[in-house]
């Protein structure tokens, strides 16, 4: 049995250095814009499972914004798709952990406040470079976890609260102010995002950009 969780942890440890975790840098604030990025993880749970994307926003203007993640549309084939709500995506992941955890975040896209992890708050970050992946310890927890669900035939509990936690949620961004987090498609091949931004007195502003992929 532990000759073969560690040949499991062996392949497991090759395939994380054959796809390497998306990195997602958060826009820095520009005056007058709003900016914003996204990029695509590895799918997860097959034909009839959940394509994660990363987004990140920055809000350059002088007036808040809504940011509603129901709002933010992902682009196939001409269709226009909304996110799954983060309990069907784990559902739909046939097991898997949600997507690796933004990597520290304690500043929050809602106004004037600190937002904690267990919360499923927005990691958010006025300046530099967010990276889509766990501390080592985080990551050596997953690869067991993983171990686990081959040697039970895959057969896990859905990871409602780590896809709840790690997505982007509803939230007022203030001036200067981001927020980053994940959102949950079904499966395709996503070349844009477009987001639907709230603006004072009800306007709503439409924001496409396109959807970059690891190298």
């Amino acid at each position: 049995m532990v000759g073969s969780a560690l040949l499991a942890l062996a392949l497991l440890l090759g395939c994380a250095a054959r796809h390497p975790e998306p990195t997602l840098v958060v826009p820095a604030p520009e005056p007058g814009l709003v900016r914003a990025v996204a990029i695509v993880a590895r799918p997860l749970g097959g034909a009839a499972g959940v394509q994660p994307i990363g987004v990140a926003v920055t809000n350059g203007r002088r007036e808040s914004l809504r940011l509603g993640a129901r709002q933010i549309y992902a682009h196939r084939d001409g269709d226009r798709i909304p996110p799954l709500a983060p309990a069907e995506a784990a559902q739909r992941s046939g097991g898997r952990s949600a997507p690796r955890a933004l990597e520290g975040g304690a500043v929050g896209a809602v106004t004037g406040g600190l937002l904690g992890a267990a919360g499923g708050a927005i990691a958010g970050a006025i300046q530099g470079g967010v990276a889509l992946a766990t501390a080592a310890g985080s990551a050596v927890g997953a690869f067991f976890g993983a171990i686990g669900g081959v040697l039970h035939g895959g057969g896990r509990t859905p990871d409602v609260a780590g896809f709840e936690a790690r997505a982007l949620h509803d939230t007022t961004l203030a001036p200067g102010f981001s927020a980053s987090g994940w959102l949950y498609y079904p499966p395709g091949d996503y070349r844009t995002v477009e987001l639907l931004l709230g603006g004072p007195g009800g306007t709503v502003e439409p924001l496409v950009v396109p959807v970059g992929r690891a190298p």
